[in-house]
């Protein structure tokens, strides 16, 4: 009768890394949600623009529409990441 070996393979060793303080998540988030803002008006502007400069150009309103998506996906994107690191991130030291 065959025995059985266990094998015992090394650890991986995981690298924690650093979580943020509470604050600096949510400067983070100020810092996101500012250039969010920045590009949305840009785009905002651009695309008022386009509807009065030619309000029949399929194409170019458009992809100012398409870039308003993609500002409103990024911005959420990085939201849903900074709500992750909430979970972790550790109460700011009082001054």
């Amino acid at each position: 009768m065959q025995t059985a070996k266990v094998v015992q393979f090394p650890k991986v060793k995981q690298h924690l890394k650093p979580t943020k303080s509470v604050k600096d998540v949510g400067e983070d988030a100020l810092a996101r949600t500012g250039e969010a803002h920045g590009d949305i008006c840009i785009f905002r502007s651009d695309l008022r623009l386009m509807l009065n400069q030619a309000p029949n150009d399929h194409k170019a309103i458009s992809a100012r529409i398409l870039a308003l998506r993609e500002t409103f996906k990024e911005a959420e994107l990085q939201l849903v990441k900074l709500l992750q690191e909430m979970r972790t991130a550790t109460p700011a030291e009082a001054s």
